[in-house]
């Protein structure tokens, strides 16, 4: 039991913590500042098409826009859910004694021998609200602007 906590004060166990701790955050981070980016892109986009008689023929780049950035931002979502495993499980097996020292300096966002995990992960983030709520909204406003 001793051992373990002295495991767990180890300022190599606590730097880990943190290392993990901020990818979650820069993952997270990331993805919002796609979604205000998209906002601002889809509010000129949108302008120009309903201002502008020329441009009302390219609606459709409001839909290539959306896949674009549901692509993205599936990408970090997926990205910070691995994080997450990876931090989880290494609590755990601190908690368990089942770490060992190569454990502390494993970076790779990987936590599966699944040679896709990341792409798996993507394509369960795009059935999450935060990715079909935002992204759908922009979807049907171009689709209501092509039959204006």
């Amino acid at each position: 039991m001793g051992k373990n906590l002295d495991f767990k004060n180890q300022p190599s166990v606590i730097c880990y913590i943190e290392m993990l701790q901020n990818n979650i955050s820069r993952m997270s981070s990331q993805s919002g500042i796609i979604k205000a980016s998209m906002c601002v892109v889809y509010t000129i986009l949108i302008t120009l098409i309903l201002a502008v008689e020329k441009f009302k023929d390219y609606w459709w780049m409001i839909l290539v826009l959306t896949i674009l950035g549901m692509i993205l931002d599936a990408y970090y979502l997926g990205m910070e859910k691995i994080y997450v495993t990876k931090y989880n499980n290494f609590v755990k097996g601190l908690n368990e004694e089942k770490l060992d020292e190569k454990s502390i300096y494993d970076m790779k966002p990987r936590n599966t021998q699944l040679k896709s995990e990341l792409l798996a992960e993507m394509i369960l983030s795009m059935k999450s609200f935060s990715i079909i709520g935002f992204y759908l909204i922009f979807i049907l406003i171009g689709l209501i602007i092509n039959f204006l």
